[in-house]
């Protein structure tokens, strides 16, 4: 796991390695180990190339750099170092992530004629792939990256995404020049790049807690979509030619039998963690006491050499802590557990969370997330997870209450919108059903966009900025457009839509940002490309079967625990906000969101803002998610307070 940078000046301006070595730094978090980079003249040919050191003064004018912060792992040596080019020095690649079939695809290279200068790092296969197949070459990856192989022979720069995208990639596409990087802040560390707010990205924030690619919060900065590849002219680099390379496709199969997607389910996700345990640094898993990271845990013991490692964090509330169950699975399985209490004051790291994302972002299990990361890197540098199993096994609440909800489908839309929706608009803010009242007057897609996203929190946008906003409705677009892609199937149609958006836009952007702040390298077996195409192919029945989420999951681990462990209401991974909110951390709220040097963006609107404060703090309702929401972009407008509206 690592960080990567590059920049291509296209206007005549050569790239000052010092600057550009200043820029790579700001990713030592995702790369301790070491760094290199490769500036070049594509005219002139000119190279510089430095490991680990800091470059000379040299007269050379360079256009070209790549850079690479690095994590070992896999293959520790020098010579596994990067950027790594091929033998003729025409292709050089920077790269992050992993790629788990990296032995076979050596083996199937070799025997294409390619020569291999390291011992067994998967960077060097990654790149004799591509000079062997092209873009055609993520066909044939197994494992989670964003890599750039910049490509001499035909003047071009070629990025790509892994399918699910668990690794990030963004970049800003000028005509004066092209820049790319694991984190935003690499491209906002050169003072040349605007910082203007997009302003529909911020509507998005407000109401999804997140923003989704391609857009980030600056307006052109954009995000490589999961499943996408890109080729950047080296002459042009504002055209930027983008295209997807893989979409799931949920099409049950009519095979009844559940005992044989069991042991087919068994077999693929086996093979997933064991391609996953392979490391040349120590590994342990990270261990919530739900379903999908005790199936994770249940597979390493079974060929792990020692125990498995585990890590838990909890909470001195009881409703939100699963200390208890995660105990019950590292005694199941023999583990090494270690275990955390997560208190009030651990809000005093949200600058840091907020540092971390680079732009606002508000799912809550970012806060137990990170110091979960901080407790297993004390004893590990990678850890397995169970992120993806709601997605791929129908795990989530919201799909039960979507299927009781279709049963007003019976009715006439037109009736229902009449007749709910008029109710909703005038039912009270403080009193419980609202919200339940405007699902029932929407459709299915306006049902589950509202289950998924808080449409209320527009109200904290100035009046105009808002009406412009929902006038665009650009904000949901992106939802929209995967409900369009989405199977008929009821559930299936939103396990796709969460795949598509849920998944790599927040659950993957929280595991990537709170492990790799801590240089803690998260690997996601479920979310092995095979595995998920395989629970796209199971019946449904075997997922959701009446109230029962997860149900071949939990048949497989029936054996091991009982009906009380199996069949509990899903907890989540978040805190207690409500309650810190409402005692402990009560001041801490009002202080950062209602004292006169507040940090906002400008165009929010503060007394919207007082009133939500005002009207949770008297305990009217659980406002808890909009509290946390703001007080994250709070956090975040301090870092970025320089920051104009587009």
């Amino acid at each position: 796991m690592c960080g990567i940078f590059g920049r291509i000046n296209a206007d005549g301006r050569p790239i000052d390695s010092t600057a550009f070595l200043r820029q790579l730094n700001t990713l030592a978090h995702r790369g301790p180990d070491g760094y290199g980079m490769f500036l070049t003249n594509q005219d002139t040919g000119a190279t510089l190339i430095s490991y680990n050191q800091p470059p000379r003064d040299t007269p050379q004018h360079y256009d070209i750099g790549l850079g690479h912060r690095r994590l070992s792992i896999i293959d520790l040596s020098e010579a596994a170092a990067q950027p790594i080019s091929d033998g003729e020095g025409k292709l050089w690649l920077t790269f992050n992530g992993e790629i788990y079939n990296f032995a076979a695809l050596r083996r199937e290279l070799a025997r294409q004629g390619h020569i291999f200068r390291t011992d067994h790092s998967d960077s060097e296969v990654l790149l004799y792939a591509f000079k062997e197949w092209g873009e055609k070459c993520l066909d044939h990856l197994r494992g989670m990256f964003a890599f750039a192989i910049l490509d001499l022979r035909s003047r071009r720069l070629f990025l790509a995404r892994d399918r699910i995208g668990k690794k990030p990639l963004y970049f800003n596409a000028q005509p004066n020049g092209f820049q790319f990087a694991s984190e935003l802040k690499v491209l906002l560390a050169d003072r040349l790049t605007p910082r203007r707010i997009d302003p529909v990205a911020l509507a998005q924030y407000l109401t999804f807690n997140y923003i989704a690619a391609p857009r980030t919060i600056f307006q052109g900065i954009g995000k490589l979509p999961a499943g996408h590849f890109a080729w950047v002219e080296l002459d042009r680099p504002d055209r930027i030619q983008l295209a997807d390379y893989w979409n799931l496709r949920f099409e049950p199969e009519s095979r009844q039998d559940i005992t044989d997607w069991i042991e087919e389910f068994d077999a693929e996700f086996t093979e997933a963690v064991k391609l996953r345990m392979i490391s040349d640094v120590p590994l342990g898993a990270l261990l919530s006491g739900g379903i999908d990271s005790t199936i994770v845990v249940r597979a390493m013991s079974r060929f792990a050499n020692s125990p498995v490692k585990t890590f838990s964090i909890g909470f001195e509330e009881e409703r939100y802590s699963e200390l208890r169950w995660a105990r019950l699975v590292a005694k199941r399985y023999g583990t090494e557990h270690h275990e955390a209490v997560v208190r009030p004051n651990a809000i005093e790291v949200l600058p840091k969370i907020a540092e971390q994302h680079d732009e606002p972002f508000a799912d809550d299990s970012a806060l137990p997330t990170y110091y979960v990361s901080q407790m297993a890197r004390r004893h590990v540098t990678v850890v397995l997870t169970g992120d993806g199993g709601d997605e791929l096994f129908a795990g989530y609440n919201q799909y039960g209450l979507f299927n009781k909800l279709n049963r007003v489908d019976r009715f006439p839309l037109a009736l229902r919108r009449l007749v709910f929706g008029t109710i909703a608009r005038v039912w009270p803010e403080n009193i419980t059903g609202k919200g339940l009242l405007s699902l029932l007057g929407q459709d299915s897609c306006g049902r589950y966009l509202h289950q998924r996203s808080k449409p209320a929190a527009l109200r904290f946008l100035a009046p105009e900025l808002r009406r412009t906003v929902s006038h665009q409705s650009e904000f949901d677009d992106f939802f929209l457009q995967a409900w369009s892609k989405a199977p008929a199937d009821s559930i299936g149609r939103l396990q796709y839509v969460d795949t598509k958006t849920y998944l790599p836009e927040d659950i993957l952007v929280k595991v990537d940002r709170a492990s790799m702040l801590n240089s803690l390298e998260a690997r996601c077996p479920l979310l092995d490309h095979k595995v998920v195409e395989l629970a796209a192919r199971m019946p449904t029945r075997y997922k959701f079967a009446g109230r029962e989420k997860k149900f071949l999951l939990k048949q497989i681990l029936s054996t091991d625990f009982s009906a009380e462990f199996l069949s509990r209401r899903k907890t989540g991974f978040g805190f207690p906000m409500n309650r810190w909110f409402q005692t402990d951390l009560a001041q801490y709220v009002r202080e950062r969101l209602l004292s006169h040097d507040a940090s906002l963006p400008q165009e929010i609107n503060r007394p919207a803002v007082k009133k939500l404060v005002n009207s949770y703090q008297r305990g009217n309702r659980d406002l808890s998610g909009y509290i946390w929401n703001l007080l994250m972009l709070s956090a975040w407008t301090e870092l970025y307070g320089r920051a104009e509206f587009a």
